[in-house]
C-alpha cells in the first residue's frame, strides 16, 4: 500500500479512537468509579415477613414529605399510625392551600415550584408506588437568565461527570484558562473530591463566599454557583462550602442525569396530597390536621403525644417544630435534646403568585432561574403547564406567574420584598409593562432548614438516641448524600426501616448516589491549605 494511504489510514484510526473509543472508555471508567451512579444502601431481605402480626402504635409528628413517607410505609406494613400536622393541609413544603380570588372564585397556591430530578431515586419510587408520576413532563431545558438578558442553558450539555464540566466550558460558562491557573487550579478540585467525613471536616467552617474570594470565579460560573447556594435558602457568606460540595456531587458530579428534571401538570394537592391521604385512609391511619404537638412525653412503655399513648414516635416536622417539640419534651435526657436545640432555619424566603392581564414572551421553559438584582431568584409561568392555572387564563386571559426569592435580605420589610419582586420582574420581562395586577398571594416565611457554617457536626441523625424515637426530614444527617425533597423522602424511609427492623420485618429499599466523588481520597495539592483554611486538616 502506498505510504500516503498508510498515513491516511493511520490518521483515520487515530481519529476514530480519539473521537469514539477514548471518550467511550473514559465514560465507562467514570461510571465504574462512581458505582454506576447508584448504590443500594438498603436491600430488602425477601426471607423476612412483610406485615406486622401484632399491634404497634406509631405517632408521626409532621405531615410533610418525610412524615408522609414514614406514615404510609408503616401503615402499609400493618402499624397503627396516627399523623399529627399543625397546618390545615398535608405536604409541608410540598403543601398547597386555597386562596380567594374574588366572589365565588378561588385558586390553589403553594410554597413554590418543585423539581423532580432523575436521581431522586427514593422519592420517585415512592411516588410510583402510588401511581403519581404518570402525568409528569420533562422541563427539557435548565435556564439561568442574567440581568443583561444573557442565557445559560444546561439542557443540551453532556451529563457524564467530568464531561459535563468540559461542556460548561464549551458553552461559554467559563474559559479553560480561568481554571487551569492558580488559585482556581488548586481549589476547584474540591467539587470532585466529595467524601462525607473528609469534606465536612475540612470545609464545613468555610463559606462559599470565602471560596469565591480565593477562586475568583468567572461571572457566568459564579452565577451557576449562586443558583445552587440560594436553592438552600442562604446567601454565599452563610452557606457552608461542604454543603455546596455535597449538593454539586448529588446533583451534577456524582450522577449522570444532568440538571434537566420532571414536574407535575397539576397543583400539588390533587397531584400528590389527596392520593396520599387516600392511601393513609385505606390502611386505617388517622390524620389529625390543624393539630399542634403540644406535648411529647417519654414513658416506660413508649411515648405520650398530646396525652395519647404510642409505642414509637417519628419526629418529622420542620426544624422549627422539631426544636420546639424537643425543647418541651419530658422524660428525655438533656444531652439527647442538645442537637435539636442547635437546629436553625435558613434565611427568609418569599413567594409571590400573581394573576395579571398580560403574558410574558415565549422561548423559556416553565421555570427559569434569574440572576437577581436584589431579590428575584426564579420565575414560573404556571399558566403554561398547570391545568388549574390554565383554566383561569382560559376564562380571563393574561397569565398566572410566580416570583421567588430563596434568601431574602434581612434588611427588607415584607412590603419592600413584594415591591422589589414586582420591579425586578418588569426588568427581566419589560414586555409586561403597564400590566394590571388582578390578584396576588404573597408569603414570606422562615422555616426551611439552614445549611450554614459549622452546623453539620451537630445535626441529629435518623436514630435520635432516645429509644423508640426516630427522626425524618431534610434536616436529618443521612449516611449518604441527598438533598431537599429526596433527603426528606429518604429520611422517612430510613426512619420507617428502623421500626421495621425492630420487629423483624423486611425493610424498604433505599438507594442513593455514590457516597464518594470521582477524586475522593486523592491528596489535595499543598497549595490548597494555604488558600482554604482547614483544607489540610485530617478528618477525625
Amino acid at each position: 500500500m502506498p505510504w500516503f494511504l498508510w498515513t491516511a489510514a493511520s490518521l483515520a484510526v487515530v481519529f476514530v479512537v480519539g473521537w469514539f473509543v477514548v471518550p467511550g472508555l473514559l465514560r465507562s471508567l467514570i461510571k465504574r468509579r462512581l458505582s454506576n451512579y447508584r448504590t443500594e444502601f438498603t436491600v430488602p431481605d425477601a426471607s423476612k415477613p412483610e406485615r406486622l402480626e401484632g399491634k404497634r402504635r406509631v405517632a408521626v409528628l409532621g405531615g410533610g414529605v418525610a412524615g408522609l413517607t414514614a406514615a404510609i410505609t408503616l401503615a402499609r406494613r400493618g402499624f397503627e399510625v396516627e399523623l399529627f400536622e399543625s397546618n390545615a393541609y398535608l405536604g409541608g413544603k410540598l403543601g398547597s392551600w386555597k386562596v380567594p380570588l374574588g366572589p365565588g372564585e378561588e385558586a390553589w397556591v403553594s410554597h413554590g415550584f418543585h423539581a423532580f430530578f432523575a436521581n431522586y431515586f427514593n422519592l420517585n419510587r415512592f411516588l410510583d408506588s402510588l401511581g403519581l408520576r404518570r402525568e409528569f413532563i420533562s422541563i427539557g431545558e435548565y435556564v439561568i437568565l442574567g440581568t443583561d438578558g444573557a442565557e445559560v442553558r444546561f439542557g443540551q450539555m453532556e451529563t457524564t461527570p467530568v464531561f459535563n464540566l468540559l461542556s460548561l466550558a464549551r458553552n461559554g460558562v467559563y474559559r479553560f484558562r480561568d481554571v487551569l491557573k492558580a488559585p482556581a487550579r488548586d481549589v476547584f478540585g474540591v467539587f470532585l473530591e466529595y467524601d462525607e467525613k473528609d469534606t465536612f471536616s475540612r470545609y464545613d467552617d468555610v463559606s462559599f463566599a470565602d471560596f469565591d474570594r480565593l477562586a475568583k470565579l468567572p461571572p457566568r460560573l459564579k452565577l451557576a454557583f449562586n443558583t445552587f447556594a440560594r436553592a438552600f435558602f442562604s446567601d454565599e457568606d452563610k452557606l457552608s462550602l461542604a454543603e455546596l460540595i455535597k449538593s454539586f456531587h448529588f446533583y451534577y458530579l456524582g450522577q449522570d442525569g444532568g440538571l434537566v428534571y420532571d414536574y407535575p401538570v397539576h397543583d400539588y394537592e390533587p397531584q400528590f396530597l389527596a392520593p396520599m391521604r387516600a392511601e393513609l385512609d385505606r390502611h386505617g391511619a388517622k390524620v389529625h390536621l390543624s393539630t399542634r404537638v403540644e406535648s411529647l412525653e417519654r414513658t416506660a412503655n413508649g411515648f405520650r403525644v398530646n396525652g395519647t399513648p404510642f409505642d414509637r414516635a417519628v419526629l418529622a416536622t420542620d426544624v422549627v417544630g422539631a426544636r420546639a417539640i424537643m425543647s418541651q419534651a419530658t422524660g428525655i435526657d438533656a444531652a439527647l435534646k442538645a442537637p435539636f436545640e442547635k437546629l436553625e432555619t435558613g434565611q427568609r424566603y418569599a413567594v409571590l403568585r400573581i394573576w395579571i392581564d398580560k403574558d410574558v414572551r415565549t422561548g423559556f421553559p416553565p421555570f427559569v432561574i434569574t440572576d437577581r438584582v436584589k431579590v428575584l431568584d426564579a420565575f414560573t409561568t404556571y399558566h403554561r403547564f398547570e391545568h388549574e392555572a390554565q383554566a383561569w387564563t382560559k376564562q380571563h386571559g393574561g397569565a398566572v406567574l410566580e416570583l421567588h426569592c430563596y434568601a431574602v435580605p434581612e434588611d427588607l420589610s415584607p412590603e419592600q420584598v413584594r415591591q422589589a419582586l414586582l420591579d425586578e420582574f418588569e426588568r427581566f420581562f419589560p414586555e409586561v409593562k403597564g400590566y394590571t395586577l388582578k390578584h396576588e398571594a404573597f408569603q414570606l416565611n422562615r422555616n426551611f432548614t439552614a445549611f450554614h457554617l459549622g452546623m453539620y457536626r451537630h445535626r441529629p441523625g435518623v436514630e435520635s438516641g432516645v429509644p423508640g424515637l426516630v427522626c425524618a426530614g431534610d434536616w436529618v444527617k443521612l449516611p449518604f448524600p441527598a438533598m431537599l425533597l429526596e433527603a426528606a423522602c429518604a429520611s422517612g424511609l430510613c426512619a420507617a426501616n428502623v421500626l421495621l427492623r425492630e420487629v423483624g420485618l423486611r425493610e424498604e429499599a433505599v438507594s442513593a448516589v455514590p457516597g464518594r466523588g470521582l477524586m475522593a481520597g486523592v491528596p489535595p495539592p499543598p497549595a490548597r491549605k494555604l488558600l482554604v483554611p482547614g483544607a489540610g486538616k485530617t478528618a477525625p
